[in-house]
């Protein structure tokens, strides 16, 4: 097995100031400059320095669609320069598993997996979700979790 192209993960993070979690589908209408209502949003807080978060599965997706290793060595540098609201292995797994199937229960079925596991840190940290998916707006509706 080989190392990691990219260099080592970022050390231990700062206490988490933020109030917002940008989703992967927010940073993909920005990056494609769709001109959306959630690409304006997401441009004006990074523009007004707001706190925003990110996730490690929102890094995992995010350098998964990298369309070059320079644009993904960019994306790296953003992401890892943001607070990084940290998963907890084993517990957000359940609270992701709780909110699928509560989801399921109240007649909606999530599409993804890992929107629940985001979902589930975003309400242990009290953090709002910038998003542009359908899977957030469902997960609202069936549990704690708040939409910017």
């Amino acid at each position: 097995m080989g190392g990691r192209p990219l260099g080592a993960a970022p050390g231990p993070a700062e206490p988490l100031t933020a109030v917002i979690l940008v989703d992967t589908s927010a940073w993909v209408e920005l990056l494609r400059r769709t001109g959306s209502p959630v690409h304006r949003q997401l441009g004006g807080l990074l523009d007004d320095g707001a706190e925003l978060a990110t996730t490690e599965l929102v890094v995992m997706e995010l350098l998964a669609g990298a369309r070059t290793p320079q644009h993904a060595v960019a994306l790296r540098a953003r992401l890892f320069g943001m607070p990084m609201a940290t998963m907890i292995g084993l517990a957000d797994a359940e609270d992701a598993a709780w909110i699928y199937r509560t989801c399921r229960e109240g007649g909606e079925t999530i599409r993804s997996l890992t929107d629940c596991l985001i979902a589930a840190v975003a309400i242990r940290l009290e953090l709002q979700v910038l998003h542009r998916d359908r899977d957030f707006d469902v997960i609202a509706r069936h549990t704690e979790l708040v939409l910017l």
